[in-house]
């Protein structure tokens, strides 16, 4: 039994996806409709950058979004994967990646699901009115050790987990001076490491307040079908298919936390062996591995990497 996953913002790097347009043409036609719809020279930013450009909230998340999907239209057109479905029983994505799974299930077409992403990524990027917030990946401690911290933490501002994303690797955001008083008393606790992240942003956590609400209004407008394959929610863990109960959970997305060590978990009680990366990078690999010696899983980022889709 089979899963795919969608990488999230921070996958990115410039130059990806260029061989998969350069050498497959419904990859390339992909990067162009995207040129096209948005108006603007997308696929020259994730060709050529330059790489501070690219990692702008505003243009990483449709960047990764488009590679992903031209690199998913290859596997299906060269693997004769005539419909996904038949193929995995669940689809998954890290945060922004969760908007590629919708597309992956049919929920969204490419324009719509495009749009709403370019939407997401600006809101998301001016979300932050103070300037001062940021992330910040706690190393070494169990998620109910960091939800301990938590609970005793009297820090003003905002502190919270945004990302459970595998044994012993947590992400905290929100404001500054909490996000570092907080990396001292994890430190204090037993944390190997602290690690600030490189985000434009402090993403899932109270400061994304604003963000949810603008996005709430583009979610409405958007034409939603029906799923094709159940997609293993962020905010619950747990699969869905169902439209009503699916929209709400795009908007708590963005200022709740990532379960994504859970959603593994959770393919793994549904019978899944094993789980393909689609997409820029490796990151979701490192974390299946790190998370379940019981799934194997196989990045697929390079023409080469299709050779493990069987």
């Amino acid at each position: 039994m089979y899963s795919i996953v969608f990488p999230g913002q921070g996958s990115q790097y410039v130059g990806m996806g260029r061989l998969w347009h350069d050498n497959y043409i419904n990859a390339k036609n992909i990067f162009l409709e995207a040129d096209k719809i948005l108006d603007e020279p997308l696929s020259t930013i994730i060709f050529n950058g330059p790489e501070d450009v690219l990692t702008q909230t505003n243009n990483a998340q449709p960047a990764i979004l488009v590679t992903s999907i031209a690199i998913l239209e290859v596997l299906k057109s060269e693997k004769n994967i005539n419909n996904l479905d038949n193929f995995c029983k669940f689809l998954a994505g890290h945060s922004l990646g969760e908007y590629t799974a919708l597309y992956a299930s049919e929920v969204l077409d490419f324009e719509s699901v495009l749009k709403l992403v370019k939407h997401r990524g600006d809101l998301m990027s001016k979300s932050d009115k103070s300037g001062e917030g940021k992330m910040a990946a706690i190393i070494g401690l169990k998620i109910t050790e960091i939800e301990n911290i938590l609970k005793n933490f009297r820090q003003n501002g905002v502190c919270k987990i945004a990302n459970d994303n595998s044994e012993g690797q947590v992400v905290i955001s929100g404001n500054k001076d909490s996000v570092d008083s907080f990396k001292e008393i994890a430190k204090n606790k037993g944390a190997k490491l602290t690690v600030d992240l490189k985000v434009s942003a402090p993403f899932h956590c109270d400061l994304m307040n604003d963000a949810a609400k603008e996005m709430n209004e583009e979610i409405i407008k958007s034409k939603f079908n029906n799923f094709k394959i159940p997609i293993i929610s962020n905010v619950k863990a747990s699969p869905c298919n169902n439209i009503d109960e699916y929209k709400p959970l795009l908007l708590k997305q963005i200022t709740n936390t990532v379960k994504w060590r859970e959603t593994i978990l959770s393919m793994e009680k549904e019978g899944v062996k094993k789980i393909f990366e689609v997409g820029p990078g490796n990151v979701l690999t490192g974390l299946v591995k790190r998370t379940t010696k019981n799934i194997e899983c196989f990045s697929i980022q390079n023409p080469d990497d299709m050779d493990n889709l069987k």
